[in-house]
């Protein structure tokens, strides 16, 4: 079931969404039915049924579901389990990997860039797919063997505060990104000291309105490009 649910996305639909994705990673347990007709479709229809949260932590409900499948459990109680489990893990898995993971990992990446280090782009990997990976392949076995109570360990404070710590690392990192391009070349220049604190003042704006971290980043980089194709890089 691990190989499987990395294809969860791969039949993304605006019906189901990944309900197809679901289905297949559940696929392994049909076997249970024997030649059942009526029992195989009922199993294929449940988990045809809309389902959508993060697709990395999406394996907690899997191996929920997975246990309630193999024990036997009325389809009623394996559809509440997936319901129920859905969307506190999406809001979890959404401010754990794309708002602060993700943030976080691009920010020392581009650090790391600016330094000539070489395998910059290799940390990004490293820095974003350690702690999924991690998750995704625990999230099988916890929901396996605590069913729906093993989704608490990502849904408590614990979490809460590693999400502030990661932002905080990631809003640290994109300064000292700020401050080697103002002081870049050696000279402090004004117009640069402005343009960071424009940033600055533009991204709090952002976030205060609930612009999508993505955007501001997107916005930032065109930025950039402008200053590239102006000249006004000092390059």
């Amino acid at each position: 079931m691990l190989w499987r649910s990395f294809f969860l996305q791969s039949v993304w639909n605006p019906r189901g969404m990944q309900n197809v994705g679901f289905c297949f990673t559940m696929l392994p347990l049909l076997h249970r039915y024997g030649e059942d007709k009526d029992a195989r479709s009922a199993f294929l229809q449940r988990h045809l049924e809309f389902f959508n949260t993060n697709p990395a932590l999406a394996s907690y409900v899997l191996g929920a579901a997975a246990a309630q499948e193999a024990a036997g459990a009325e389809a009623s109680s394996v559809t509440s389990v997936k319901k129920g489990l859905a969307s506190p893990l999406g809001m979890a898995g959404d401010a754990l990997f794309w708002g602060a993971l993700r943030p976080l990992a691009g920010a020392v990446a581009v650090l790391l860039a600016l330094q000539g280090v070489a395998w910059a782009a290799l940390a990004l990997l490293v820095l974003y797919n350690v702690p999924h990976l991690v998750l995704r392949i625990r999230g099988l076995g916890v929901g396996a063997a605590a069913g729906p109570a093993g989704a608490s360990e990502l849904t408590g404070p614990g979490l809460r505060a590693t999400v502030r710590w990661m932002r905080a690392l990631a809003a640290f990192a994109v300064g000292l990104i700020l401050a080697k391009t103002v002081a870049a070349g050696g000279a402090v220049e004004p117009w640069r000291v402005l343009a960071a604190g424009l940033f600055f003042v533009l991204s709090y704006a952002a976030a205060r309105a609930r612009v999508a971290a993505t955007l501001v980043a997107l916005g930032g980089a065109a930025g950039g490009v402008v200053l590239l194709l102006t000249g006004l890089d000092g390059g």
